[in-house]
C-alpha cells in the first residue's frame, strides 16, 4: 500500500497513548474536515513510523499544548531544541534503526543470538529531554495553522491516527478515508495559494505607492537630476576618465545596495572587493545609471522598480515594486572587443 503520511520533523516517532479533550461531533465543514485530516495524519506519522523511542506520552502532550498555545517558534530556546533533536536523529536513531533492519535481515531460529540494538539513550539525550522536544515540534507545526483549525478536534483526530492497527486498517478505523485526507489538504493548499497571491498584489500596490512617494521626495533633493526613463541620479564624485557608452561594456565597481527604508541589502564593501560586470546584464537601472559617470567618480541611483526587479522582487529584502537606492564608485571601465 502506498503510504499517505504527512511528514512532520517528528513523523519517525510512535506514541501509544494520547489524552483527547472529549468527543467531537461529525464534520460539517472544510475546517472540520482539515482539522481531523491534520491530526490524523500526525497521530498515523507516529503511531505507524517508528515505536520504539519509548517516549514518556504525558510529556508529549503537554507540551504540545503549551507550546500551540504560548510557545515561540523564533525563540532560540525553540532553534536550540530543534537542533538537538537532529543531533539525536543522525547520531541515535539513524544507527539505530540501521542496526534494526540489520538484525531483522538474519534469519534465525535463536533471537538470543542476535547483535544487540545500539542505545538510544543516555545522560546526554534522555527521553524526557526527546519527549519535550518532540511535544513542541508538534505544537509548532499545528501553530502555523492555528488559525485555521479547531485543536480540540486536531487532538481527537491525533488519538484515533496513534490507535489505528495496522496500514491496512486505516481507511476503516478512522472517520476519513486516505483520499479524503488528500482532498482535505489539497483544498486547504490551495486556499494558502489564494491567500499568498491576495497578499502579493496588496503588497504590491502598498510598495508601488510607497515608492513612488519616495522617489518624489528625492527627486526634490538638491543635485538630484531625472533620465527620461524616470531615473534618478546624483553625481558625488566627479571622475576624470574613461566612461561606459554601450551596453556591453564591462565595468568595476564598488558599490551599497539600499531599500527605500535604508537597509543595506548587499554591499562589495562589506564582501572586501569590488566586482565587475557586462552592463547587459545587470539590472535596467544600472545599464542606463553607470554610463552618466566617469572613471574614479561616485554616482548614487534612485532606481524605479520597472528599471530594478519590478513585480517579483528579489530575495527577502526587495519586495515587489520596491524602488531600491545605490551607491556606486566607478573604478574601471573595460569594453568588450
Amino acid at each position: 500500500m502506498k503510504k499517505f503520511f504527512m511528514t512532520l520533523a517528528v513523523a519517525a516517532i510512535a506514541l501509544t497513548a494520547v489524552s483527547c479533550d472529549g468527543a467531537i461531533g461529525k464534520m460539517s465543514s472544510d475546517r472540520d474536515s482539515l482539522s481531523y485530516a491534520l491530526g490524523a495524519n500526525m497521530g498515523l506519522s507516529l503511531n505507524l513510523g517508528m515505536g520504539d523511542l519509548g517516549l514518556n506520552n504525558d510529556v508529549v502532550v503537554k507540551e504540545l499544548k503549551s507550546f500551540f498555545k504560548d510557545g515561540d517558534v523564533e525563540s532560540e530556546e525553540f532553534q536550540a531544541a530543534n537542533q538537538r533533536f537532529m543531533e539525536f536523529q543522525y547520531t541515535r536513531v539513524y544507527p539505530f534503526m540501521q542496526a534494526k533492519m540489520q538484525r531483522e535481515a538474519i534469519e534465525t531460529d535463536q533471537p538470543d543470538t542476535l547483535p544487540a540494538l545500539p542505545e538510544l539513550y543516555d545522560e546526554n539525550f534522555t527521553a524526557e529531554e526527546i519527549s519535550t522536544i518532540v511535544g513542541q515540534s508538534m505544537g509548532a507545526s499545528l501553530k502555523d495553522v492555528k488559525e485555521d483549525v479547531d485543536f480540540k478536534r486536531v487532538m481527537a483526530a491525533f488519538n484515533d491516527g496513534l490507535n489505528v492497527s495496522s496500514e491496512e486498517a486505516i481507511d476503516t478505523e478512522l472517520q476519513m478515508t486516505q483520499e479524503q485526507m488528500r482532498s482535505a489538504f489539497m483544498k486547504f493548499q490551495e486556499i494558502q495559494r489564494q491567500r499568498a497571491e491576495e497578499e502579493r498584489q496588496q503588497k504590491m500596490t502598498e510598495n508601488a505607492e510607497a515608492s513612488a512617494k519616495w522617489l518624489s521626495e528625492v527627486e526634490q533633493m538638491e543635485g538630484v537630476q531625472k533620465t527620461e526613463s524616470g531615473l534618478l541620479y546624483r553625481i558625488d564624485r566627479e571622475g576624470d576618465g574613461a566612461q561606459a557608452t554601450a551596453d556591453e561594456d564591462v565595468v568595476l565597481v564598488n558599490y551599497e545596495g539600499k531599500t527605500r527604508e535604508g537597509k543595506v541589502f548587499d554591499s562589495s564593501y562589506e564582501r572586501g572587493e569590488p566586482i565587475s560586470f557586462p552592463l547587459n546584464r545587470v539590472i535596467k537601472g544600472w545599464t542606463e545609471g553607470m554610463k552618466l559617470v566617469k572613471t574614479g567618480g561616485q554616482i548614487t541611483l534612485w532606481i524605479p522598480a520597472e528599471m530594478a526587479y519590478g513585480e517579483r522582487g528579489a530575495g527577502q529584502d526587495i519586495g515587489p515594486n520596491e524602488a531600491l537606492e545605490f551607491k556606486v564608485e566607478l573604478l574601471e571601465v573595460n569594453p568588450e572587443e
